[in-house]
């Protein structure tokens, strides 16, 4: 495949440069390096954005860095001045000659300001440009910050292939990240850490003539006027604060229960709180020693859960088997342990626990009530997982997990003959980039000839809510899934972790409650993870 790719000044952002990185070693590279283009012109109605710019839109993710084209497999370089007609720029007329010439499949825009797009006749290529924001509700610019101002929960990201109407092109890859309403910086970094996963989905897209339903709906904005910059970072001041006292004062107390419910109950109606009726709940109690339960998972065999329990004495998550004979600790203290996934195969019983803070994934066994373990898991290289979730079909296993690298929104799918691998990446892989779903909420459930996948809801407060995905197409080089519906409790928040077994389900809530122990406990925690 042959890319060429528009660059100013021989830089790139280091965003960019990451999804360079990305791309396969055959890839032949042309590099069209434009030497003029100007900054946009600033103007004193806009001084206290570029003040803000200072501090937020330049972060380590934006910094320019020199383009490294050495690992391709062939490279060719081009320099041009481009033609200024305003704030936009014009491809020069050698220029397009010489891209005729040298017939790239698809160009990329990572250079240039807002250019103007020769038609097809004469350009024949796609020019493949990012955007971050959701075009059916926010184009134009800055990345972010209406979406901060309006108490958007969610930073939209496309490709889309370049057109003269201002983020009205197609959209041909697509994906969402968390909107911290504390902290620009934080929104804009998580959002351009992600933005190199979907850049092969959209060449893949372009290539086939494929693209997204994203219509361009959505208000193109300009540069913010200094009174709406003032508005912007008054409200990110109160949301600091208060996010500052939650932490300091107020406590999450989970709890796990269950009660009777099977897999195609989260469907065929309109009520998001289909586990509402609280007196099915069996509670379990909170064994001495510990300060809540969370993350259950039955045991395959049907004779109890596995929680997470959190360690009054150390802060960390420890695995508890829970049965009628009480409470029995599996992980051993000072380890931090959680979301015990566990499943069948070939007779023997097998946990994959989250364990990425202090260790690469690995595989046990349970045997009774002890863990042994029975190896790490085979990526071909160090690999931390969040919240791995294996599912068997066929001679096939698949693994459904965070890689911790990316953060918690991007989820991945992997493949193997055998529990402990070796695991290659599933073409499809990563599934949803959105904080909505991307992470796993339990095991996947079989309704009939139905498949669900449980995501957690993570665009506002942590663990509450849980976003049902019906999975259409699962092989070993195919996937698919939509979206179809959410759970949610009135009263209390959650479900956080979900899991059905022997017509009963498992599941996770919580309620804030003030307490004076709640910051230390947090410090406490994060201690242990370290």
């Amino acid at each position: 495949m042959k890319i060429g790719l528009f660059v100013d000044r021989m830089e790139v952002a280091r965003w960019q440069a990451a999804a360079l990185e990305g791309l396969g070693e055959d890839v032949a590279l042309v590099v069209y390096n434009c030497r003029n283009t100007r900054p946009g012109r600033r103007r004193l109605a806009n001084a206290l954005y570029y003040l803000l710019n200072l501090f937020t839109i330049r972060n380590p993710m934006t910094r320019p860095v020199p383009l490294d084209h050495s690992r391709f497999a062939h490279v060719e370089c081009h320099d041009f001045d481009s033609h200024h007609e305003g704030a936009w720029q014009r491809l020069p007329e050698p220029l397009l000659e010489q891209i005729s010439r040298d017939a790239p499949d698809v160009l990329l825009k990572f250079g240039l300001s807002l250019l103007r797009v020769p038609d097809r006749t004469v350009l024949a290529p796609p020019i493949l440009s990012y955007h971050h924001g959701d075009p059916r509700h926010f184009r134009g610019r800055p990345a972010g910050f209406y979406e901060m101002l309006r108490g958007a929960p969610v930073l939209g990201q496309i490709v889309q292939i370049l057109s003269n109407r201002l983020d009205g092109g197609a959209v041909v890859a697509f994906a969402e990240t968390k909107v911290h309403a504390h902290s620009y910086r934080r929104t804009l970094v998580e959002a351009y850490r992600h933005s190199p996963l979907i850049l092969g989905a959209a060449i893949r897209n372009a290539l086939a003539g494929k693209s997204l339903d994203i219509a361009p709906t959505g208000r193109a904005y300009r540069l913010p006027a200094n009174f709406t910059v003032a508005r912007f970072v008054a409200r990110a001041l109160v949301r600091t604060v208060s996010r500052f006292c939650y932490g300091l004062f107020v406590h999450k107390k989970w709890a796990v229960a269950t009660c009777p419910a099977r897999p195609g109950d989260l469907i065929g109606t309109e009520d998001r709180d289909r586990l509402g009726d609280r007196s099915r709940w069996q509670v379990e109690p909170t064994p001495p020693g510990y300060v809540f339960l969370a993350d259950p998972f039955f045991r395959p065999a049907g004779d109890g859960l596995l929680v997470e329990a959190l360690s009054a004495r150390t802060g960390g998550g420890e695995l508890l088997s829970l049965s009628q004979n009480g409470a029995a600790k599996l992980s051993r203290p000072g380890c931090h342990m959680s979301y015990p996934a566990a499943f069948q195969w070939a007779g023997e019983t097998y946990v994959m626990p989250e364990m990425c803070e202090w260790s690469d994934a690995c595989l046990y066994r349970l045997e009774g009530s002890d863990l042994a373990l029975a190896g790490a898991l085979d990526f071909g290289g160090p690999r931390r997982i969040i919240d791995p979730t294996p599912f068997a079909r066929g001679a096939h296993l698949y693994l459904f997990g965070n890689d911790a690298s990316d953060g918690d929104a991007a989820l991945r799918l992997w493949v193997a003959d055998v529990p402990a691998g070796p695991y290659s990446e599933h073409p499809a892989s990563p599934i949803l980039i959105s904080p909505r779903g991307g992470r796993m909420a339990g095991g996947l459930a079989q309704a009939g000839t139905r498949l669900f996948r449980l995501g957690q809801d993570g665009s506002s407060d942590y663990g509450d809510g849980i976003i049902v995905f019906e999975v259409e197409e699962l092989t070993p080089d195919s996937y698919r899934e939509r979206a179809v519906g959410e759970l949610r409790f009135r009263g209390l928040r959650g479900p956080h972790t979900l899991n059905f077994g022997g017509g009963r389900a498992a599941f996770d809530f919580y309620s804030d409650r003030l307490s004076p122990m709640a910051g230390f406990r947090r410090l406490q925690a994060r201690r242990a993870r370290r």
